[in-house]
């Protein structure tokens, strides 16, 4: 955004300068790349982070989501810089998404099993299935 922002200054001044040229065909792709960053992360983040540290993020991330859409509501343009806030306002809506879907932790480990019952498991089911 901040890229996008510098562009239309520039081009109330000069379009023929050298940064002009170059933030015209960066701003996008940084933009889009950016995006999909924030989204591949949060992916990676909720593998590795504990259930209430990823639905602590996924509320920030709501509440940014929010904020850019209000300040995309209240001062955007689609004509003007003001309307790459809707790039942070969908992608922290999916990310919040991610981070909010992880219910628990890893799967509970099984109750270790005393081998004696084990062996009585075992010698139980032998026998329905002589039985049958």
């Amino acid at each position: 955004m901040f890229l996008d922002a510098q562009l239309e200054r520039h081009g109330f001044e000069n379009t023929e300068g050298l940064e002009f040229v170059i933030l015209s065909q960066i701003f996008i792709p940084a933009l889009l790349i950016g995006s999909l960053l924030a989204i591949v992360g949060s992916i990676l983040d909720r593998l590795r982070l504990p259930v209430r540290q990823t639905r602590v993020r996924g509320v920030m991330c709501w509440l940014v989501s929010a904020v850019s859409f209000l300040l995309l509501s209240t001062i955007g343009n689609v004509h003007g810089w003001t309307f790459a806030f809707i790039f942070p306002a969908f992608v922290g809506f999916i990310v919040g998404v991610v981070f909010l879907s992880k219910l628990r932790d890893q799967a509970p480990e099984p109750k270790p099993r005393v081998l004696a019952d084990y062996a009585a498991h075992r010698l139980e089911h032998r026998k329905s299935i002589v039985l049958t």
